[in-house]
């Protein structure tokens, strides 16, 4: 079974993390035994007019960027035309079976204008918590409502989103499929740790550093919840001393500086590092390092941080924002309610007072049941072979 992934997001030079869920997809199911390719099709270090392809880890990436023009709305438009185009090639060359898409604006309406004229089944996986600010638009709608009607299966990552996405009213197959963790590269310290409890007294019976790790954007729209964490883990510094608390923040964007500067208001500076962006490679060992994690995100439709955390046996603090609910339970974390200093700052107190009672072991089964490559790979598979025999039955 041949498989073609076209990617609206896919990691490039400039932004290593960019869609890095969709190449962690890639790479799981190539490990599955299918045939794997990636057209990315919107790669800013590309140049627009150019297509390159490399072998990256086993998998052939076809590379484009079909926006050329600086009229936003007339590039769309032309950008269409050049994808069109582009996947042509690309088809010609792979000669797929199926494509699978990752995310439905622009990527779906791709595919759904290709395959009115050839005849390859396809399905949508749905990342993007404000597909409903591009379906209130009648421009996009009108291309999104056919191209997720068309598609043999629509897979939102939640079903938080799943819920969104019923809502619209429109005729689809909606399966959930969460997004998939390497539990081969996301791993305990040692066979020891995923047995041993965390623990806040070290073996001299003195007060140990507890590390928190935060993993995320600091963008703009600061979705991610900085501007509440960073208050709520001062004022709890301040409850638990001498207990020490250091918070490890990952990530970049146009608030770290202001997120910089909220610390040092708050009196937290030094029990703060911020790390900027890490290369993924890194990521393991940072997750390693900590005690828990915590997402404080005011809307998640999944969040891969989570179940990265919990591949290397931590527990996690996340929000009730969507995608978390349905990862996080009682055996590996705690959820709070969103956009609250005092809902996280509970949250981490009753983190602190039960670390001990989190078995890394059991919350690292527990990823590799529910997100491993395996357990991505027999749900896809499944979703490929029935998406392919409608399409035979209706030829």
């Amino acid at each position: 079974m041949r498989i073609l992934i076209l990617a609206g997001w896919y990691p490039n030079q400039g932004n290593p993390m960019k869609g890095i869920f969709v190449k962690e997809q890639a790479l799981a199911l190539a490990k599955a035994g299918l045939s794997v390719a990636v057209f990315s099709l919107f790669d800013e270090a590309i140049k627009p007019g150019e297509m390159k392809v490399e072998n990256e880890q086993s998998v052939f990436v076809f590379r484009a960027n079909t926006l050329g023009l600086k009229n936003r709305y007339l590039a769309r438009i032309v950008s269409y035309f050049t994808a069109l185009h582009r996947l042509g090639e690309v088809v010609k060359r792979f000669q797929p079976d199926l494509i699978h898409v990752h995310v439905g604006y622009p990527a779906g309406i791709v595919a759904y204008l290709f395959t009115r004229y050839h005849k390859i089944p396809y399905i949508i996986t749905e990342h993007m918590s404000y597909l409903q600010d591009y379906v209130a638009k009648w421009q996009h709608r009108i291309l999104l409502k056919p191209a997720f009607e068309q598609a043999a299966f629509v897979l939102p990552v939640s079903q938080a989103l799943a819920q969104q996405i019923k809502s619209f009213g429109w005729k689809m197959k909606l399966k959930p499929v969460p997004n998939v963790v390497d539990t081969e590269r996301f791993t305990p310290i040692s066979t020891e740790e995923q047995t041993k409890h965390p623990a806040i007294i070290d073996q001299e019976g003195a007060p140990k550093t507890i590390h928190l790790l935060f993993a995320g954007n600091m963008e703009e729209t600061q979705v991610k919840g900085v501007q509440y964490l960073l208050p709520a883990f001062a004022q709890v510094c301040q409850e638990v001393a001498p207990l020490r608390l250091h918070l490890d923040l990952v990530g970049d964007g146009v608030k770290r500086p202001a997120y910089v500067e909220l610390a040092k208001q708050k009196g937290i500076s030094s029990c703060c590092t911020f790390h900027g962006r890490v290369d993924p490679r890194d990521m393991p060992e940072l997750y390693r390092k900590s005690d828990f994690i915590i997402l404080p995100s005011l809307k998640e439709t999944f969040g891969c941080v989570l179940i990265e955390a919990l591949s290397t046996g931590k527990p996690v603090l996340a929000t009730n924002c969507g995608g978390p609910q349905g990862i996080v339970n009682q055996t590996v974390g705690l959820l709070v309610e969103p956009g609250s200093i005092e809902e996280l700052v509970k949250g981490m107190r009753t983190m602190l007072n039960t670390l001990d009672q989190y078995r890394s072991g059991d919350i690292r089964d527990y990823a590799i049941t529910h997100f491993s490559g395996q357990a991505l790979g027999i749900m896809l598979r499944e979703v490929y072979e029935r998406s392919l025999k409608g399409s035979k039955k209706g030829l």
